[in-house]
């Protein structure tokens, strides 16, 4: 892992990191609160997820061989004094078929670029009992 960080920080992850845990432990590094966060690269290995709105609980599945990140996006916002990475994922396999979902985990390879934008605003999220989602509180 190597970034760098002016008003944002740009992140390069190398193969076998983790993309959740090590987005979480720059921000915490820089003490990022908030932020936006987009990236591409590649995973050798994903978990994703589906919120079921009924049962209230994701399922998850993983995804394992040569996968193109064709999209990731999500933010930071603090759950119980931590940052939190809430990020949706959109991979490509070798014959083009796409899988999207919450990413749960992602393991680089070869590397994953990522860009992580600080925002002024502070934003935590907290258990809704309604929808059993950590939701977004201002």
């Amino acid at each position: 892992m190597d970034y760098r960080k002016a008003k944002e920080i740009v992140l390069r992850l190398d193969e076998g990191e983790e993309i959740v845990q090590s987005v979480v432990e720059i921000c915490m590094k820089e003490n990022v609160e908030t932020a936006l966060v987009s990236g591409i690269g590649a995973v050798k290995k994903a978990e994703l997820a589906h919120f079921d709105t009924k049962e209230k609980k994701y399922n998850n599945k993983v995804f394992e061989g040569m996968f193109e990140i064709a999209s990731l996006s999500g933010n930071i916002a603090m759950l119980n004094g931590e940052p939190l990475l809430h990020a949706h994922i959109e991979i490509a396999d070798t014959d083009f078929s796409t899988y999207g979902g919450h990413l749960v985990q992602g393991i680089v390879n070869p590397t994953c670029e990522i860009i992580i934008l600080p925002l002024e605003a502070k934003i935590r999220r907290e258990k809704d009992e309604k929808t059993g989602l950590n939701l977004q509180r201002f």
